[in-house]
């Protein structure tokens, strides 16, 4: 058996994963350790988290097994950082595929499907995979093709405009997801429907015209200049264009997909452009596949675990898919860790119980928690979330107010497990759910009583389904919740306020409650308060 550290660099989204004698032991991102969100720093490398990942497990990369770098690979800082000891290659979207279906759980036969800007050469490939075997069956290289990323990412750059440097306020890589919480308010206009359609079309495997990027940065700086983007009201109706053809497109592909393999009624997904959870929720309702599994790293981040994964398949040390119990996979910290720093906060703090807290959430205050091992991947799932009720249309505001943000993407519900189906219109895909990757519709009867997790136009929601399993605190805590409101939903947003990454050191955590960014801490045991 081995050792085998995967790595991704030299782009937005640089990570480290270790993977030992075929086990996943601890997957970091650059963003977190070195406070700079990936999206605002697009030649990242993985020096940080690097450094970070030894000191936490123990594992010297110049002395594991393997060491194995996802394309494009910038091979300079690569000798650097493996301290020129010998390292391998992988093709991006191999990576992203094997991460995915790996971590899919999925027996029999699997469809896995990745498509984001661009890895070395494509920007998607299909393969068909069946107990633990993975064939390539479709590649599109990036010269004859185009990307729907692309539309996206320039599509963000321009909408919102620029400063006095010239500089896109909305960011590639990182504010795509405001253009899809503005979707749902805005309406169909086919002239606008008609102007995206022309920058990208699909037909028999095929997305063209090429250079979508260049093709869109042209068109949305002329609609800018126009005069387009000048209301909100205007933003919202492109938005909701841009939504629909990204969904009618993907729609038509998996459709031909499913028409050339009528066998394979599971779908793994990877790769950026599946950050969108209103597409997936499309998808997984189309009824074209039984079962839907979106990789919880699925944008770039998740490429360093990909390769790890790839090294241990190819050693026989992981031979079939395996269901992941969490995607807790980053750094943990205790008091002791940092009782030295501790002293110099004069906070107040008593033993957690789950029903001081469940009380707390009840009467609407602002929960942070910093619990177990770091989240892997963009979203908060409990670990590093700040928590509160779900029943106040207000809260949206409140929250936004707190934490600088002006997001327009609606807030997610954790829900108890047990009241899935009580809640949301369809059960696919629960697996999948549990790492918040998908959108569902919610029940008429719902929808007035948790107004702060659910998308006021479409009335959907991005849940993540929690157990007793996955998180056992967080679940006996819902549970409370559940007895006190008759609600089994509790509102979940990411521990980080604007512009700044998930928090990854409990020190951060403590100067947000210091700051009165949340009014109370769960860590390690205790909850925390100013006094």
């Amino acid at each position: 058996m081995s050792s085998i550290y995967g790595f991704y660099g030299g782009s937005h989204s640089s990570t480290v994963s270790l993977v030992v004698d075929g086990k996943i032991i601890c997957c970091l991102e650059e963003e977190r350790t070195s406070r700079t969100k990936s999206g605002d720093d697009h030649e990242s490398l993985p020096l940080t988290c690097s450094k970070k990942i030894e000191q936490y497990t123990g594992f010297q990369i110049k002395d594991v097994d393997h060491r194995i770098w996802t394309l494009p690979c910038p091979d300079k800082e690569a000798r650097e950082i493996c301290e020129n000891a010998p390292y391998e290659k992988v093709s991006h979207h191999v990576a992203h595929n094997y991460g995915a279906y790996f971590t899919s759980g999925f027996e029999g036969k699997v469809i896995s499907v990745s498509y984001d800007g661009g890895g070395e050469t494509s920007f998607m490939k299909v393969f068909l995979c069946e107990n633990g075997k993975m064939t390539e069956v479709l590649n599109l290289p990036v010269p004859y093709n185009g990307s729907l990323s692309h539309l996206w990412g320039f599509s963000t750059t321009t909408i919102n405009g620029y400063d006095e440097d010239f500089l896109s306020i909305w960011k590639i890589c990182k504010d795509e997801g405001k253009l899809m919480g503005m979707a749902p308010e805005g309406r169909y206009d086919e002239r606008i429907y008609r102007i995206l359609n022309s920058l990208i079309d699909y037909k028999d495997f095929k997305f063209f015209p090429t250079n979508t990027g260049h093709r869109t940065k042209f068109v949305t700086i002329s609609m800018f200049e126009n005069g387009e983007f000048d209301t909100q009201r205007k933003k919202e109706i492109f938005c909701y264009n841009l939504q629909k053809l990204t969904e009618d497109l993907m729609l038509k592909f998996f459709s031909d997909l499913q028409n050339r393999f009528p066998e394979c009624k599971k779908l793994v997904l990877s790769g950026g452009l599946f950050a969108n959870v209103k597409l997936n929720q499309k998808i997984n309702e189309s009824g074209l596949f039984d079962e839907l599994y979106v990789y919880p790293a699925m944008g770039d981040e998740g490429l360093s675990l990909g390769s790890a994964i790839y090294k241990a398949v190819q050693l026989g040390e992981i031979t079939h898919p395996f269901k992941m119990p969490n995607f807790y996979l980053g750094t943990s910290y205790t008091e002791k860790d940092i009782q030295d720093e501790l002293k110099i906060f004069n906070f107040e703090r008593e033993v957690f119980t789950p029903e001081s807290v469940a009380q707390d959430i009840f009467d609407g205050l602002i929960v942070g928690t910093f619990e177990g091992k770091m989240e892997f991947g963009p979203r908060a799932l409990g670990n590093r979330s700040i928590l509160t009720r779900p029943t106040e249309k207000e809260t949206h505001s409140k929250l936004n107010e707190r934490l600088g943000r002006y997001d327009t993407m609606p807030f997610a519900p954790m829900i108890l497990s047990d009241y899935f189906d009580d809640v949301f219109t369809s059960n696919k895909s629960k697996y999948s759910s549990e790492f918040m990757t998908l959108c569902y519709t919610t029940k008429d009867e719902w929808i007035d009583k948790i107004p702060a997790v659910i998308q006021k136009s479409d009335k959907t929601a991005r849940p993540q389904i929690v157990t007793e399993q996955n998180n056992p605190m967080i679940y006996q805590l819902m549970k409370r919740y559940y007895e006190l409101s008759s609600i089994p939903l509790i509102l979940n947003t990411s521990f980080n306020i604007h512009n700044e990454p998930i928090l990854e050191h409990p020190l951060n955590a403590f100067e947000h409650l210091k700051n009165g960014v949340i009014d109370k801490l769960i860590f390690d045991g205790y909850v925390y308060k100013n006094r």
